[in-house]
């Protein structure tokens, strides 16, 4: 596992979260990961957004992270993804870093 900070290097930080099946990553460029044919890539950095209440950035509220939940669920359970790794993935943008992290770890303490 490749865990400097350098600009050249995209993958800067990694955790498995179950064992040989879900991980999050922290990728170093804004280019999105193509999934492959052991691999599901999925983001949620454009997706679940908080609405700030004034410089604030977080965290996701409880409606996120149950929609969070219930999106990772379904892909844990797809059969078409049974056989694969499944990576969640950000940027090193800190506030969507912060509030992704937030979600897969609030994820491994409700399940």
């Amino acid at each position: 596992m490749n865990t400097g900070t350098e600009e050249n290097e995209i993958l800067v930080c990694a955790s498995e979260y179950i064992k040989e099946r879900l991980y999050f990553v922290t990728l170093g460029t804004t280019v999105r990961p193509k999934s492959t044919v052991n691999t599901h890539y999925f983001s949620i950095d454009d997706e679940l957004k908080y609405e700030n209440f004034n410089a604030d950035f977080g965290p996701l509220n409880l409606a996120m992270l149950y929609r969070y939940c219930q999106k990772l669920n379904r892909k844990l359970k797809l059969p078409s993804l049974s056989k694969k790794k499944i990576v969640h993935f950000t940027t090193m943008d800190g506030q969507k870093r912060v509030n992704a992290a937030f979600l897969i770890a609030s994820f491994s303490v409700c399940t």
